[in-house]
């Protein structure tokens, strides 16, 4: 890299999301964002908000129909309901990312791993995707009307013969991960709690590092992907002016 290169892809923060907790924060047009698997079947919850009009939001429906997809990968493009991109999804090392399942619920983790609360077990307490999403966007003046269904990064899933839905195990390792270049300022909201299909037995979710950095990965492969990113990718670049 040149010396250019290097302080374009400048580490901005970084920190780290203990297995089963959240986090949320701003992402500026054109910066990345890299999450990396610190553990076996690593989950991490995502929600991306227009952070100019918060109203605007991810929309899991609009952005698999667009590019004719079930799962998400490198290459994809991250549509709002406005039909513009929020964010491509510009490289990876595990890929088949799940954007159909949803986040786990306080019900879902009680009766997978059992009962566990804060006056029993302090901050061992069992922790949902559903709880954890919920508290962070009230930081943001957002509500449960504004929680939709996620993108699980390091999380797939395999489809039996007869249309049976299952978590694959071993999908994600240690140092997995996947980045995302943002098109639009963001708002990200994040969840390490375990996927609503886990197969484990043990509530021990995996921990997440979070980097962002002052230049994302080129996008170019994303916008040209298909027709309707193309179109996506104006009508951003319209609403910005560009």
């Amino acid at each position: 890299m040149t010396d250019s290169e290097i302080k374009e892809r400048a580490v901005l923060w970084e920190d780290r999301i203990p297995g089963g907790c959240h986090a949320s924060f701003r992402l500026g047009r054109g910066q990345g964002l890299r999450l990396t698997a610190l553990g076996a079947d690593a989950n991490a919850s995502v929600l991306l908000f227009h952070d100019d009009d918060r109203s605007e939001r991810y929309n899991m429906a609009d952005t698999l129909k667009a590019q004719h997809t079930a799962t998400l990968c490198a290459g994809h493009a991250l549509m709002s309901d406005m039909g513009r991109v929020l964010a491509a999804l510009s490289a990876e090392s595990v890929s088949d990312h799940d954007p159909l399942c949803g986040v786990a619920s306080r019900a879902d983790i009680e009766r997978q791993f059992g009962v566990k609360g804060f006056g029993q077990a302090r901050n061992a307490m069992h922790r949902n995707g559903q709880d954890g999403l919920l508290v962070e966007l009230a930081k943001w003046g957002l509500g449960r009307e504004d929680l939709v269904a996620p993108i699980n990064f390091f999380s797939a899933l395999s489809i039996g013969d007869e249309g049976q839905v299952a978590l694959r195990t071993g999908h994600a390792r240690p140092g997995d991960f996947v980045e995302l270049t943002a098109v639009l300022n963001l708002l990200c909201v994040i969840s390490t709690a375990p996927h609503p299909l886990t197969r484990q037995t043990v509530y021990a979710p995996a921990d997440v590092h979070v980097a962002t950095y002052a230049k994302g990965v080129r996008i170019d492969a994303c916008a040209k992907f298909c027709a309707e990113n193309g179109r996506a990718f104006a009508n951003s670049y319209r609403y910005l002016g560009e």
